[in-house]
């Protein structure tokens, strides 16, 4: 008899079990899922954090624009979760715009990526930007533009190198890494607001560190796409007499280090179309046009970012094997103001 009462005693001691680990839950009609954070600084000592969460259960309001400026980005966010009717649920985050006031201060940037990563509320893919627009129009142009589908934004920088191969994503786990890795350095996306688009693509920021060194154009940018392999096609370029476009492109390496005077020769294949030209024109003058042009531009930007010891286009992760791992932390220092790039391009007609 003893042991049946404890035998009930556990069934009914059992759903209380069960349940104790779902006191603090949240339905998920009690919080806010936060699509976009944008962070300006707007003096030494003032952050002002900036959430874009949508209201899809309110069709007078598609999105709510909230604003709060404290000392740091961590108390900033304290402060909106405190003050907020519902629970802030940042695993939904998307995008992180960072306005070029911050930008430009490198301690700033970097303890800004650094809180990303330690908050772990906020995922890791979540892309980067930065703008010189104030967030208040940017995110305003969003609202107006998109309305409940704040969500693509995400897609804009993810159409892929067929369709806008400019453009392209840098999640913040990337720009962490950055902060480390001694061969590679970053690039950025700017953007501002469209007047009758959602953004405009404006160019590309280089960073050594957290340091902003450059900002280059979105056809430099492209660039960089193309020397880290990430193929590209869909990119149209007018010539003097003649527009061509890009139909696909591949790319081979040869790296070596005699020494410590690393070279390494680049060669670009491009695939193009011919889409018009004047009649007195050449196939074989428009390639060499075209080649030219690509090249003058290259190693505009490649000298550029060697003077800064800033290396936007990776040349150094072909030398990981070469270069003893001890002397790897002084490539931008040692080596690669004396890196010797023979960059050609060619291309073929389909």
């Amino acid at each position: 008899m003893q042991n049946r009462n404890y035998y009930l005693l556990a069934l009914l001691l059992l759903p209380v079990l069960l349940l104790g680990g779902c006191w603090n839950i949240k339905d998920i009609n009690k919080r806010f899922f936060p699509l976009i954070i944008a962070v300006s600084k707007e003096d030494d000592e003032t952050y002002k954090v900036t959430l874009q969460i949508p209201i899809p259960q309110n069709v007078s309001e598609s999105s709510r624009i909230v604003t709060v400026e404290d000392k740091t980005v961590a108390s900033a966010l304290g402060h909106i979760q405190t003050n907020s009717e519902d629970v802030m649920d940042y695993s939904q985050t998307q995008l992180i715009f960072v306005h070029s006031s911050l930008a430009d201060d490198q301690a700033a940037m970097q303890d800004l990526i650094h809180f990303i990563m330690r908050a772990n509320e906020i995922p890791s893919r979540a892309l980067v930007a930065i703008t010189d627009d104030t967030i208040e129009d940017l995110l305003t142009n969003i609202n107006e533009k998109l309305g409940t589908q704040t969500s693509s934004v995400y897609d804009y920088f993810n159409k892929g190198y067929d369709w806008a191969p400019e453009i392209f994503s840098v999640p913040i786990w990337k720009a962490y890494q950055s902060l480390f890795i001694y061969t590679k350095d970053l690039a950025v996306p700017v953007v501002r607001a469209g007047e009758d688009t959602v953004f405009e693509f404006d160019g590309v920021d280089i960073f050594k560190k957290g340091e902003k060194v450059a900002r280059i154009s979105p056809i430099e940018g492209l660039l960089i796409n193309m020397l880290q392999d990430r193929g590209e096609s869909g990119e149209i370029e007018g010539l003097e007499s003649s527009s061509v476009i890009i139909t696909g492109s591949t790319l081979k390496n040869k790296a070596t280090i005699k020494n410590k005077q690393p070279s390494i020769a680049v060669d670009l294949h491009l695939k193009i179309r011919i889409l018009e030209k004047q009649q007195h024109l050449t196939n074989k003058q428009i390639q060499r046009q075209l080649e030219k042009r690509v090249e003058q531009r290259f190693y505009k930007v490649f000298n550029q970012l060697q003077e800064k010891q800033t290396d936007a286009f990776g040349f150094g992760q072909h030398f990981r094997g070469s270069i003893p791992y001890a002397e790897l932390k002084n490539w931008r220092e040692a080596y690669y103001p004396h890196l010797k790039v023979h960059f050609t391009v060619h291309t073929t007609v389909e």
